[in-house]
């Protein structure tokens, strides 16, 4: 496939630009991904980490939520996202 065709505005596709853009502009996420880059961990493990924290608020979002095809595109986005490339480009 074209390289231009799989990518989003320089990332990798468009979950991992939309993460990437959320976390820069929201100040509760902006303070996770500053604790992840923190950690004294490899980046995958820094990327790892972070994913789980956002999942975290996913989940709480999605707690009273019966299965729905809306709450399945929600989590299909999410593990969508390369975590490691939002790690590696802040």
């Amino acid at each position: 496939m074209d390289t231009i065709l799989s990518t989003y505005n320089g990332w990798s596709n468009r979950e991992t630009w939309l993460a990437n853009l959320w976390l820069l502009n929201d100040a509760s996420l902006y303070s996770q991904l500053l604790e992840a880059k923190q950690r004294d961990e490899h980046e995958t493990l820094q990327a790892e980490w972070l994913a789980e924290r956002i999942y975290e608020q996913l989940d709480w979002y999605l707690e009273d939520e019966v299965a729905s095809l809306w709450v399945d595109m929600l989590r299909g986005a999410f593990n969508k996202v390369n975590w490691c490339e939002v790690i590696n480009n802040n």
